[in-house]
């Protein structure tokens, strides 16, 4: 079974690929646009586009004389786990192993020691023009 089964259903099938997505609301539609890394030249395209029905749904409103329906409208199921799967694929991708701390510092004392290295070189070269 498949670790993204709502997108594969969908039809996204280069989960690996997906950059980032966008949702946005047209009247009574949700669309999810997903983007995809691709290389250049590439016949496939950067982006898919999915479009979802808000379901409708009328709430008895008690008034003083009459009863009323308010109209409310939800985000689709598929589309809310569409987003759930999303995110952990972002979150996955983002993912990435932690630094060695050694390294780090040694890193960052390999740049001080040529930084100084530098400015003593500099300011001899100073003391030397006087």
């Amino acid at each position: 079974m498949s670790q993204y089964p709502t997108l594969k259903s969908m039809g996204v099938n280069s989960v690996e690929d997906v950059v980032k997505y966008t949702i946005r609301h047209e009247g009574e539609t949700d669309v999810l646009k997903i983007y995809y890394k691709r290389a250049k030249g590439s016949f496939l395209s950067r982006s898919k586009k999915f479009s979802f029905i808000r379901g409708k749904r009328s709430i008895p409103i008690e008034t003083r004389n009459s009863k009323a329906f308010e109209n409310i409208t939800s985000v689709s199921p598929q589309l809310a786990e569409a987003i759930h799967e999303l995110d952990a694929l972002q979150a996955e991708l983002n993912h990435q192993e932690p630094e060695d701390p050694k390294k780090k510092l040694e890193a960052h004392m390999d740049h001080l020691e040529k930084v100084m290295n530098d400015k003593l070189k500099e300011m001899q070269d100073i003391i030397k023009s006087m």
